[in-house]
């Protein structure tokens, strides 16, 4: 009796494991058992189950390949029912909707898939939402985050404008998550003072994502982000340690690279600190716009702090799975310097290559440049 299939069993037992591999595994484990039952439903639920633990709590990259599992099954059984731990949503057609925002959010950072497949994304998203009756505002919201990533702001800024001249329904996401859309939009336009007066409900958490600190964390992110931008170090630097501070096992700090670019600006030992103590992580990403954000902040690093050091070696406690490993621990700061700026130039390039932009390398060339502009000047 031990081997019959229960799928509610399987759901229950793998909730109790902790976000990370063993879950991931037991997902997928539960997915080959509801394929070996012909368990149509759940053959669709536990791969929105992976979709979801790849989105949040692990590597994005197993969402974009098993999605297109879930479509096809779709297509081929059309009448999927739901299951009766998604009971809020008409049928699994219907559910599929709500995942599907997320592969349209997320297509930007995968060089690997071609624009056309990007876009086909885009209008399948679009036309599977019409028939179920929802509006396009997840789509223009969507739309707006894909072109301001490659740099094409024209049709970024005209994306963002259908979002906010559609009004809210049932299948678009939390008004904190959409809130902070808008912030970033400002801050991108350089309109602190608009950005600041929309943050307000985020920052007294009148506003929240599932009654947590997540929302008012990514709002953190942009505002830091925006004063890197501006070269006010200290004041991202103080944003950062708030960061840092009030993020736990469920919304995980993931922007130490950011945080290692703006100390090394103003505090190279704690820029040091931080590349050891986080150098694996950055390593094993496999989120290729996560990999180019990083070497490019990581080579910056190694640039300003070789031109900051007498000696040309630095100490490091790397492990055999570092490209550059050697047993004495001692590298050469321009070897790790060439390392990552070949890693961010290769990404830029092929970024470039799929959305048909030079965005990327531009944004590469330019923070390098004033890398190399502030140690000059002594700033």
């Amino acid at each position: 009796m031990e081997n019959v299939y229960d799928p509610v069993k399987i759901k229950n037992a793998y909730d109790r494991l902790p976000h990370g591999k063993a879950k991931t595994e037991a997902i997928r484990s539960a997915i080959k058992k509801s394929d070996d039952n012909s368990d149509l439903p759940f053959m669709i639920y536990f791969r929105e189950e992976l979709c979801h633990e790849s989105a949040f709590h692990g590597d994005c990259m197993d969402m974009m390949i098993i999605f297109p599992e879930i479509l096809a099954i779709i297509d081929k059984h059309p009448d999927i029912p739901s299951t009766c731990f998604d009971t809020n949503f008409d049928d699994a057609g219907d559910h599929i909707i709500w995942i599907y925002k997320w592969i349209i959010h997320d297509c930007k950072d995968f060089y690997q898939i071609p624009m056309e497949d990007c876009m086909n994304f885009f209008e399948d998203y679009k036309r599977r939402s019409l028939k179920y009756g929802y509006n396009l505002r997840p789509y223009y919201r969507a739309m707006y985050n894909f072109y301001k990533i490659s740099g094409e702001m024209e049709k970024s800024e005209k994306a963002f404008h259908m979002f906010k001249k559609l009004p809210r329904d049932l299948n678009c996401d939390c008004r904190a998550c959409e809130r902070n859309s808008e912030i970033n939009y400002y801050l991108n336009k350089d309109n602190l003072d608009k950005a600041l007066k929309l943050s307000e409900d985020i920052e007294n958490f009148k506003l929240t994502c599932n009654n947590d600190k997540k929302a008012w964390l990514a709002m953190k992110e942009d505002y830091m982000d925006y004063y890197i931008r501006h070269n006010n170090f200290e004041k991202a630097a103080e944003i950062s340690k708030l960061i840092v501070r009030n993020s736990d096992a469920e919304n995980e700090c993931n922007n130490w690279d950011d945080i290692l670019y703006c100390y090394a600006y103003i505090n190279l030992a704690k820029a040091l600190r931080i590349y050891k103590d986080h150098w694996k992580e950055w390593h094993e990403d496999r989120n290729p716009r996560d990999q180019y954000n990083e070497a490019k902040n990581i080579c910056c690093f190694w640039k300003i702090y070789g031109l900051n050091r007498k000696r040309k070696t630095v100490k490091l406690g790397l492990d055999k799975s570092f490209p550059l490993y050697n047993e004495d621990d001692t590298y050469k700061i321009n070897d790790l310097f060439d390392y990552y700026y070949d890693k961010a130039k290769t990404a830029a390039l092929k970024f470039d290559k799929r959305n048909g932009t030079d965005h990327f390398i531009n944004d590469f060339e330019d923070t390098l440049k004033k890398a190399n502009k502030t140690v000059q000047q002594g700033e």
